[in-house]
């Protein structure tokens, strides 16, 4: 299973191959050799401002997609008790404030013609995750970031009922008007998946 995070809405890809999320120990620079998890570094490195990406830990479960914008993150947890014939995941919304707001969201009833940028990140984490659709979540997050700008997605944004399917069309309009083929075909797997 492969992890992808998106900070302020780029995405970065780790390997499938045995690789855990919260275990790297990293070494902050200005610590006298003081090892810290991989986000205790970041809540440290970004404690003046920015974001906090929060990952993998024992009371949440798994996280199988991580992103944040400029006044918020989102995680997706695969809970300790997940059952696949039920995929119902725990997702964590964090403010600007560090104040969290959880919903547990049954990705087999996602509508992409009608949900939130919530409801469908964990939907699109879910394709990822489980290689239904690889590229699910980037080409979601890529789409989303289409319509606001890089850093343009606010955490009123992530509450707000759209049509995906609608977005991601636009998006690939957009490639394709620019004469950027390879972007227009970066989402086509996504297109395909949702309209089949």
């Amino acid at each position: 299973m492969s992890m992808n995070i998106n900070t302020n809405m780029m995405t970065a890809y780790f390997p499938k191959a045995g690789y855990k999320m919260g275990i790297e120990k990293k070494k902050l620079s200005g610590t006298k050799d003081t090892e810290h998890t991989f986000a205790e570094a970041q809540k440290t490195q970004n404690a003046g401002g920015g974001f906090v990406l929060h990952i993998s830990n024992e009371q949440d479960g798994e996280a199988i997609g991580a992103m944040c914008g400029a006044d918020h993150s989102v995680t997706v947890y695969k809970p300790k008790d997940f059952d696949a014939a039920n995929p119902v995941y725990k997702v964590k919304i964090w403010d600007e404030d560090g104040n969290a707001t959880e919903r547990m969201v049954d990705v087999s009833k996602v509508d992409p013609r009608n949900s939130d940028y919530i409801d469908m990140f964990a939907y699109s984490s879910h394709l990822t995750a489980t290689g239904k659709c690889p590229n699910a979540q980037s080409a979601f997050t890529s789409s989303a970031m289409n319509q606001h700008g890089m850093d343009e997605t606010s955490y009123q944004d992530l509450f707000q009922q759209r049509n995906w399917v609608n977005q991601l069309a636009d998006a690939m309009q957009t490639q394709y008007a620019a004469g950027n083929i390879e972007g227009y075909l970066r989402y086509k797997p996504f297109w395909d998946f949702l309209t089949k």
